[in-house]
């Protein structure tokens, strides 16, 4: 399955929207993030394997259980448990929010992997700040 960047990046925005400092998989839901897709399950544990988002009590995981069966059918299941964006995350929706790293990403880096697409918005912003700084100290 290849990363979808809207639907990252409107996963990452339902965790900030959240009126608490935590969501939860229900929550995701009433948003239009069914939990029982494989394009949820796929998105969101992306976002565990880079520390974008985690559990609120610091254990590992996110409350996703995988079948241990060879039943096709079972495709496991969430437990509720309150989940958060990390710092990390914020520092990446904030890079993917500027227009010209999101256009960037977008155009030049439309198959890339999470990992990648985190790199690339961090040292784009970077750049984006900068020139933004500059303006100041001219």
């Amino acid at each position: 399955m290849k990363i979808d960047q809207e639907y990252l990046k409107g996963l990452l925005i339902a965790f900030e929207d959240s009126n608490e400092p935590h969501t939860s998989i229900a929550r995701l839901l009433t948003l239009g993030f069914d939990h029982r897709t494989n394009e949820f399950r796929f998105h969101i544990r992306l976002l565990q394997d880079r520390g974008l988002i985690g559990r609120v009590d610091g254990e590992f995981g996110i409350g996703y259980f995988s079948p241990r069966s060879d039943d096709q059918d079972d495709e496991g299941f969430f437990d509720e448990v309150p989940l958060r964006l990390t710092a990390s995350g914020h520092d990446f929706l904030e890079a993917i929010r500027n227009k010209e790293v999101w256009a960037t990403l977008k155009s030049g880096f439309k198959d890339a992997s999470i990992g990648t697409l985190v790199t690339v918005s961090k040292e784009l912003f970077s750049r984006a700040l900068t020139k933004q700084l500059d303006k100041y100290f001219d």
